[in-house]
């Protein structure tokens, strides 16, 4: 389990499902999103928010053409940005927008230094690996990261938990000093595959069980006519 009994009860007032995070079961606190959509041509616009909870992970970015209709994540961006610009939109069309916050608990860190025909298994320094230290329910385990050919990497991990809603892959380069979310994985998956560009060839990997905080309030937009 990665959310408690309370967290399922408020399914009906959230998107997706939020969790307490805490320890016994406590609530978590409150902090909504406040999110603004600007207009800054007639095909281009801006989201703006505020308001970030303190144990947000990554923040998805989503878009609809109705308010009710079917949302498309049009990206996870790392928990300090606070803005995305949505290029290149059809004319005289309204875009509905929605930030949500992602939450649970990351794997161990696994080292990747590629071109190497081998497999790399996760470090035992992460706080979530130490023995000392309880590792979050629901936490990915045995997570080991094997090189395949043309600099593509099988990544395998234990699913251990039971309500996630998929799995994130999340990269941070070498050179970098934030996580980035390389890709999104079904619920009870124990694997994924990619082909590596060149900065994720010496790199930190890590798995996150993931479900979704409370979302923020819609923003609104209709496209005008023309072109900047």
């Amino acid at each position: 389990m990665i959310r408690t009994a309370t967290a399922i009860l408020l399914l009906a007032a959230l998107t997706g499902c939020s969790s307490t995070g805490q320890p016994g079961g406590s609530a978590q606190k409150a902090v909504k999103f406040e999110l603004t959509a600007s207009l800054i041509s007639p095909i281009d616009i801006t989201l703006d928010w505020s308001g970030t909870p303190a144990d947000v992970t990554s923040t998805i970015v989503e878009f609809a053409t109705e308010p009710e209709g079917r949302y498309t994540i049009l990206d996870f961006l790392p928990a300090g940005e606070h803005t995305y610009k949505h290029p290149d939109l059809m004319p005289k069309t309204p875009f509905y927008y929605r930030v949500t916050p992602v939450l649970g608990p990351a794997s161990a860190t696994v080292d990747v230094r590629l071109p190497a025909a081998t497999t790399f298994r996760a470090g035992t320094t992460d706080a979530a690996s130490r023995g000392s230290v309880k590792a979050a329910a629901g936490t990915p385990t045995n997570v080991t990261a094997k090189s395949l050919p043309d600099n593509g990497i099988r990544v395998t991990w234990t699913d251990n938990a039971t309500d996630e809603e998929g799995y994130l892959l999340e990269i941070k380069p070498h050179d970098k000093a934030e996580y980035r979310v390389a890709g999104f994985i079904d619920p009870d998956s124990t694997f994924t595959e990619l082909s590596t560009v060149p900065e994720e060839r010496n790199a930190t990997y890590r798995v996150r069980a993931f479900y979704r905080g409370q979302a923020s309030n819609l923003a609104h937009q209709t496209t005008g006519t023309g072109t900047p």
